[in-house]
């Protein structure tokens, strides 16, 4: 299967403070992946590295054949733009209305231009309508997002990457900041669009039941190594103790 994130002794660092190190990975097509560990263990710096927002201090990382330490501008930018990312805090202009924070997943195709007339006079409006719709609150469109509760706001987010039309769908903890049940429903949501669409998933998790009962494969994170790989049948209580047990090398992050 065609590789579409590849990471080969890839380490991150700050001044002072190491996030990664010497990871090993390969992702590919149509794959569906959890990101496990304790906090600090390197999770969102992993999906930095995957979309290109941080690059490797040593090593190689790799997203659907581009280096981006090594490649053009613009080439990274036709990269990036087939990467759509769902971030725990949703990252999205609160004082927006819907239908523009979902364009937003528009923006790496879009003119500038294009993209402030659309801000007077939306674009694209029955293409952001079906994609609400496919994340279930069809009628939020012309709602100001700052008067949405989280689980909506997250489904915002989701749907900006549905218009995205991404090869590829990153998520850093989507659902840290929901209650249980809602939580359930953006995971499973993520993985229906992921399998339908045929679109590579990586999400990262602290939620390991979650990880366990409804992804394909399990890749854990502690101390800024990857410590095991495998699908979920492969995966023992005594590995996710011994994952989650007392840190023992301070001063990572992510």
């Amino acid at each position: 299967m065609t590789a579409v994130f590849t990471l080969e002794g890839a380490g991150l660092s700050y001044p002072g403070v190491t996030a990664l190190r010497g990871c090993d990975l390969e992702i590919s097509a149509g794959e569906r992946v959890a990101v496990i560990g304790p906090s600090g263990a390197g999770k969102s710096s992993l999906i930095a590295l995957l979309n290109g927002t941080a690059l490797p201090t040593d090593g190689t990382a790799t997203t659907l054949g581009c280096d981006f330490a090594r490649t053009r501008t613009r080439a990274a930018r036709r990269t990036r733009r087939q990467v759509g990312t769902v971030y725990q805090q949703f990252d999205l202009v609160e004082q927006l209305r819907v239908v523009h924070n979902v364009n937003a997943g528009r923006l790496g195709y879009w003119p500038f231009w294009k993209a402030a007339y659309s801000l007077v006079r939306p674009r694209g409006i029955d293409e952001v309508r079906h994609a609400l719709e496919r994340v279930g609150i069809a009628d939020k469109l012309e709602a100001r997002t700052v008067t949405l509760s989280g689980g909506q706001k997250q489904r915002v987010a989701l749907a900006r990457v549905l218009v995205q039309q991404p090869q590829a769908i990153l998520a850093d903890e989507p659902i840290a900041s929901l209650d249980p049940r809602l939580g359930a429903e953006v995971i499973d949501l993520l993985n229906e669009i992921s399998a339908e669409a045929g679109t590579t998933l990586v999400t990262s998790l602290h939620d390991v039941d979650m990880a366990l009962s409804r992804f394909q494969r399990i890749v854990a994170l502690r101390d800024g190594h990857i410590v095991f790989d495998r699908p979920p049948d492969a995966v023992s209580t005594g590995d996710v103790e011994e994952l989650y047990a007392a840190p023992d090398s301070p001063g990572l992050v992510g």
